[in-house]
């Protein structure tokens, strides 16, 4: 809802430090974050099929992009 096609997600930059979290975070603890706080939502497993579509899906819109870990 918050980021169609996966727009301003940067996967490429993960791992990295959040605020949020208040410490460092893969991208599966941000879809999280998202999911229980402005969507209200259950957090989903690590290993759930619908974390890994979620990934899968994010990275593939960003395909092609530099990684660049830690990045803010």
């Amino acid at each position: 809802m918050c980021h169609p096609d996966g727009a301003n997600t940067h996967p490429e930059t993960y791992p990295k430090y959040q605020v949020q979290l208040g410490r460092v975070a893969l991208l599966r603890d941000m879809i999280n974050w998202c999911i229980e706080n402005p969507v209200r939502g259950k957090p989903l497993a690590d290993g759930d099929p619908k974390m890994r579509a979620m990934e899968a899906y994010i990275y593939a819109q960003r395909k092609g992009v530099k990684l660049e870990y830690g990045k803010h």
